[in-house]
């Protein structure tokens, strides 16, 4: 565990407040949040950024995606395409019971990329104002070169069918693969909307870790030791620390900004 993560990010935890369609948006918070967690993790895992943001003023929401029988209570692992069309009916759900025309959204890891694909294939297209990406798995991952070496032994291919059977996601996550290739033909953002993105050095699941930024022009991509030499959280960790928060508060709300950096630790 990191000097900055409380909490493994496995762990399971009620949070009070959150998915409250009686929650009043504001002239300050005039959009629903929703936040979307990682692979193999629910919306449990919000609960260090979930009651601060509700204190704030934001109404928040959230949903378990991906949900697949072969390793029960784990999300995330549905084939992303299946996973991107639940966020879509959960967001258009949020929207029409809170009267909204455009959400925010917070996405960690592949939760990162499912509000992009249904921006750009499915009914998303002006629905999110500002997406903010927790090392989000933008351009695939090599899984530490795992998958890199795997396939120059010729043990990759071989081994897909096994991994789709219990998690259909891991495979449509590797760099280059045909759900990576499609999600970022044509540019890795979508018209109208605001992006950035938190990365951390000691990410072990997206590598490189610079992977996670998005490379169409103005877009915010900030790498977590930047802002706090001392924060040493790696991939799921990131939603445990108090100095991602602070950089999330900030993006949400740019003009109430406050430094983002190892004084964050102390909030």
């Amino acid at each position: 565990m990191s000097a900055d993560s409380p909490a493994p990010g496995l762990q399971k935890r009620t949070i009070s407040g959150i998915n409250n369609y009686n929650c009043k948006l504001t002239a300050a918070h005039p959009r629903p949040l929703i936040l979307v967690h990682a692979t193999l993790l629910t919306v449990d895992s919000w609960w260090t950024f979930a009651p601060v943001l509700i204190k704030n003023g934001y109404c928040v929401f959230g949903l378990t995606y991906g949900l697949y029988p072969s390793i029960p209570g784990f999300g995330g692992l549905a084939p992303v395409e299946d996973s991107a069309q639940e966020l879509a009916t959960f967001a258009d759900n949020v929207l029409t019971k809170m009267n909204a025309t455009q959400v925010d959204v917070v996405g960690h890891s592949q939760g990162g990329i499912l509000t992009r694909y249904w921006m750009k294939y499915l009914d998303g297209a002006g629905k999110v104002y500002r997406h903010i990406g927790v090392s989000p798995i933008t351009h695939g991952t090599t899984l530490d070169s795992i998958a890199t070496w795997a396939k120059a032994w010729g043990i990759f291919a071989p081994a897909e069918p096994l991994f789709d059977a219990i998690a259909p996601s891991f495979y449509e996550m590797v760099s280059n693969s045909t759900f990576m290739t499609k999600l970022n033909a044509r540019g890795d953002t979508a018209p109208g909307v605001i992006f950035s993105n938190i990365a951390t050095k000691y990410d072990e699941v997206v590598t490189p870790y610079t992977t996670c930024f998005q490379k169409d022009a103005g877009v915010t991509n900030v790498v977590l030791q930047d802002l706090c030499s001392l924060s040493l959280n790696e991939h799921l960790t990131m939603v445990n620390s108090l100095v991602v928060l602070q950089f999330v508060l900030n993006q949400l709300d740019p003009s109430n900004a406050k430094a983002a950096n190892c004084l964050s630790l102390l909030l």
